[in-house]
């Protein structure tokens, strides 16, 4: 809102026009039709209004269609799902945001950078996460807190929750079971155990060469006396595939600056070989 009124300030009192702001974007649209709408009214105030347009439903009626499609639920279960999910009239919709922007690609730019060469590892899920999944999707539809373990919150809060609480724990479920409980054990087809084996077999691989890696895990970090996966993953590269302590380390035994450089250069002479750490602290660069 208060961008909304600084950019009207300009375009009304000072300009008289639709103009006055620029923005900057390397995601211009990135979730939803809305967004598009919304570039529209704070840019082209004006423009939208000789269309007659003064909402977004009056402008989704014109460049939008709505449909009803089977999806997934939490629960498992299929539910219908209206949703926009197609532009219509595009080439008049193409014209009017070019009017309004313009854009360079990596490759108009002429940016040096990798290709990214991604591989998808599908795990099974355990036993334990098996049974697990079956007692998130009763408690999707039940709101049975005892069905996961935990103490329930008051009736009306549970309801309200619910599916917030039920993809909180699959989140922690999928990565490791012993997010969700202490009292599960381990599991030698879990993640952990996947991700070492992974991480020892380049370890090797590129053992001539002081190889190194970077392991980014947003759930589950390092914190020094704790079970965590991080720690759980090193436990393993260790006992079972021989790779020595001081040569895994995690972004967060960094306090300062200082240290952090000392972490980085660790990695870049190959005395450090594996450095863990989520995406906000380990990051890109």
């Amino acid at each position: 809102m208060n961008l909304l009124f600084a950019i009207r300030t300009i375009q009304n009192e000072r300009i008289d026009a639709d103009m006055g702001a620029t923005f900057l974007s390397g995601t211009t649209i990135s979730n939803s039709l809305t967004e598009l709408y919304l570039l529209f009214k704070y840019l082209r105030p004006r423009a939208l209004a000789k269309q007659g347009i003064r909402s977004f439903d009056a402008w989704a009626a014109i460049y939008a269609k709505k449909t009803t499609d089977y999806e997934f639920s939490v629960a498992n279960t299929i539910v219908a799902k209206e949703r926009f999910r197609y532009f219509i009239k595009v080439p008049e919709l193409a014209q009017f945001y070019s009017e309004i922007t313009d854009y360079r690609t990596a490759k108009d730019i002429g940016i040096d950078r990798p290709e990214k060469n991604e591989i998808l590892h599908n795990i099974p899920p355990t036993p334990d996460q098996e049974e697990f999944i079956q007692n998130l999707m009763l408690f999707a539809k039940a709101g049975d807190a005892t069905l996961l373990g935990r103490h329930p919150l008051s009736p009306k809060e549970e309801e309200k929750a619910k599916m917030l609480i039920a993809t909180d724990y699959a989140r922690k479920m999928s990565l490791d079971m012993r997010m969700v409980s202490p009292h599960y054990e381990d599991h030698p087809d879990n993640k952990a155990s996947h991700c070492a084996a992974n991480i020892a077999k380049y370890y090797n691989r590129y053992n001539a060469q002081k190889g190194t890696q970077f392991v980014f895990s947003d759930l589950g970090t390092y914190k020094p006396g704790e079970w965590n996966v991080y720690a759980e993953i090193k436990r393993k590269l260790v006992e079972d595939h021989g790779i020595p302590t001081n040569e895994i380390r995690f972004i967060q035994e960094a306090k300062n600056d200082r240290q952090r450089k000392e972490l980085i250069k660790g990695m870049n002479e190959g005395k450090i070989r594996v450095l863990f750490g989520s995406t906000s602290m380990l990051g890109t660069g």
